[in-house]
């Protein structure tokens, strides 16, 4: 196979892709089995909280070692980075799993937060490594693949995990039927890892040595990231998607606890919704992959800017039991990536190539702190201020309008360029 990335077939990247599909499967099932394994064994009201510290675990890994990773992404050769962290899923499923065969939840969290740390090490180098295999003419196109599906593995793992779990839980019980989804993970993982050992091998870019600063230069490349125009925009954009997405996660969950009676089902329904917004997000991603043939087309980002808050506002006013809320968030998953896939390939293929992993990183830093943010406005909006879970719909929606609207001013006439673009004119 050719070591020009221009002249290598687009399907060197399919063993990336099915990979990191797995990884976010794997992920976003054991963070949707253990709120509602807590709910099961200690009750429903232990369900938000446990919800609130399993997102912040799957997110403080990205915050400790952003830099890090980072580093480590530019010094050592990409697919050596990626392949070695696809390996060590196992060591943190196991650690879930030896909790919950002790039916200890506190070794079940560490064994999580293992699990997400190595995902902060597999974020910079599997974004930074596509353009090391085909090359900045179909760049935007893998973006859209690569995003599509990373989404379909969150969304689907967050959907097979609650069913599954609701299957099993009358049989075997909480921590049972947890266990035997941890150990189907495994598998998964050991999977991922084999299927991605064909992909080409790629060369080290010349980074700077390792230095003990690197570790605590958090906000140095985050000051750096924002004081670069052409990526700051990009950047801010994607804190703002997985904010409100993990937000919205957190809603979710809590609105099915409210419309379902009893511990059982809960994990059912918002895995049917997830499902929902996963289909919406794999529609707009191929739409996306479609129309960006050949170039980054923003103005797509300006179309989701608007669409989105229309869907959230849709969710609001209706029954979540009704078509009509199935339909938004339907809409909310295919505007979501009208927004967010653009952006992300913009940020991959104009970070220059020696600080490429840097940048990445430095972004997932940002985004990662945006979302503790939101995470903690909804324990604040929930557990002090009491708010419903349709009532916090309607309060992430003033935001989202504001975003929609700079999102308009910031990119003027993308809108009507994307459907010339669509057109054909």
């Amino acid at each position: 196979m050719s070591t020009d990335p221009s002249k290598r077939p687009f399907y060197s990247v399919i063993p990336l892709l099915f990979s990191q599909t797995i990884g976010a499967f794997n992920d976003n099932a054991m963070k949707a089995i253990l709120p509602v394994m807590a709910a099961v064994q200690f009750g429903k009201s232990s369900m938000d909280d446990v919800n609130v510290q399993v997102s912040v675990l799957l997110i403080l890994p990205f915050v400790i070692f952003a830099p890090l990773a980072g580093w480590v992404s530019d010094r050592f050769p990409k697919k050596k980075v990626v392949s070695v962290t696809l390996l060590a899923q196992l060591f943190g499923l196991g650690l879930l799993s030896y909790g919950l065969v002790s039916e200890s939840l506190p070794i079940s969290l560490i064994g999580f937060f293992l699990l997400s740390t190595q995902s902060a090490f597999l974020s910079p180098a599997k974004k930074g490594v596509l353009k090391e295999l085909i090359g900045s003419n179909r760049l935007a196109m893998a973006v859209g693949w690569t995003e599509m599906l990373a989404m379909v593995g969150i969304l689907g793992g967050a959907f097979v995990g609650a069913i599954s779990f609701d299957a099993l839980v009358v049989e075997y019980g909480g921590w049972n039927a947890a266990l035997l989804l941890a150990l189907g993970t495994m598998a998964l993982a050991l999977l991922s890892w084999l299927a991605f050992l064909p992909t080409p091998s790629t060369e080290a870019p010349k980074a700077q040595p390792f230095k003990i600063g690197v570790i605590w230069s958090h906000f140095g490349d985050m000051r750096d990231l924002m004081k670069d125009r052409k990526l700051r925009g990009p950047a801010l954009g994607d804190a703002w998607f997985w904010s409100v997405g993990g937000f919205f996660y957190l809603v979710i969950v809590k609105l099915s606890g409210e419309v379902i009676e009893g511990d059982v089902g809960l994990g059912t329904l918002y895995g049917y919704w997830f499902l929902l917004l996963g289909l919406g997000i794999m529609a707009g991603s191929l739409f996306v992959a479609y129309l960006n043939r050949g170039k980054i087309e923003l103005g797509l980002t300006a179309l989701g800017g608007l669409i989105m808050p229309i869907s959230l506002f849709v969710l609001f006013l209706s029954n979540p039991l009704d078509k009509v809320f199935d339909g938004g968030c339907l809409s909310l998953g295919f505007s979501g990536a009208l927004f967010f896939v653009p952006l992300n390939g913009y940020l991959q293929d104009q970070a220059e190539e020696d600080r490429r992993g840097r940048v990445l990183a430095a972004t997932n830093l940002f985004t990662q702190l945006s979302g503790i943010v939101f995470i903690f406005f909804h324990a604040f909006l929930s557990s002090y201020v009491g708010l419903t879970a349709k009532q916090e719909l309607l309060v992430i929606l003033v935001p989202s309008v504001l975003i929609g609207a700079i999102t308009l001013r910031a990119l003027p006439g993308g809108i009507s360029r994307t459907f010339r673009h669509l057109l054909g004119k």
